[in-house]
């Protein structure tokens, strides 16, 4: 990169919002991209992919277990 030369980043193709990765980023090497897609910021990936955060899971499996009472 050039001094002065500023990089654009990719938009989300669902939401809009700025992605964590720049546009000459090559695809095989970027998170949350879809083939014939394009660009999913990684909160609107885990909505689409039913992905859920690992803590939001525990979370969830701590409040089943708390509520059918075998803690």
């Amino acid at each position: 990169m050039e001094t002065g030369e500023v990089k654009m980043k990719d938009k989300c193709v669902s939401c809009g919002v700025e992605s964590i990765h720049d546009k000459t980023d090559h695809v095989d090497f970027r998170l949350g991209y879809v083939e014939g897609a394009g660009q999913l910021c990684l909160d609107c990936y885990g909505k689409i992919y039913g992905l859920e955060p690992k803590l939001q899971g525990m979370e969830k499996l701590i409040k089943k277990i708390k509520e059918s009472g075998e803690a």
